[in-house]
């Protein structure tokens, strides 16, 4: 039996990034902002609709869907995405947007603990009230920047806990859109 290895994401040779060689892998950051935000439009979209009728059917349906494609880009690949896919088709004929993945996918890792809490216990245990929304409303503001205003709340929370030394700071410093949550190297 072959060993079979799932590239998370793609080393670019040749490709450089703010000036430097980008020796890391990467992500395009056009496709990941239109994922962002059709799931933000398919999230509100059902947020507002349980919101204003208790009908709670069609969060059964996207919060699992959610669940799944936090779950597929960050335990395989940004290209297994359900919605990356749409992502990639919306953005095809644009030039790509390079930027490191390893913050993707810690924000992505974020997203997916969201998701899961709200999978537990918002459609297993049907818990209602201030926390589910709670954090739904923050699952949905942190998608909104990502789509509208190119800020990954995310990527910032990765920057701030390599910056206090709670994670290990990569090998490579990677590039983030604008520089905003870029890793200084020291």
């Amino acid at each position: 039996m072959q060993n079979m290895k799932i590239e998370y994401a793609k080393i670019i040779s040749d490709l450089y990034l703010e000036g430097k060689p980008a020796l890391y892998p990467v992500v395009n950051e056009r496709e990941i902002r239109a994922a962002a935000g059709i799931m933000f439009v398919l999230g509100f979209t059902t947020f507002l609709y349980t919101l204003f009728t208790a009908d709670y059917f069609f969060m059964y349906i996207i919060v699992p869907i959610f669940w799944l494609d936090f779950f597929l880009k960050t335990v395989f690949s940004a290209n297994w995405s359900i919605f990356g896919f749409l992502g990639r088709v919306i953005t095809r004929r644009q030039k790509p947007e390079y930027v490191g993945a390893i913050q993707k996918r810690f924000a992505w890792g974020v997203g997916l603990l969201m998701a899961s809490f709200m999978l537990i216990f918002a459609v297993f245990f049907s818990v209602r009230g201030i926390l589910p929304f709670s954090i739904c409303s923050i699952c949905l503001f942190f998608m909104w920047l990502e789509s509208s205003c190119g800020i990954c709340a995310g990527c910032s929370m990765y920057n701030m806990l390599i910056k206090h030394k709670i994670m290990k700071e990569p090998e490579y410093k990677p590039v983030c859109p604008g520089g905003v949550c870029s890793i200084d190297k020291k």
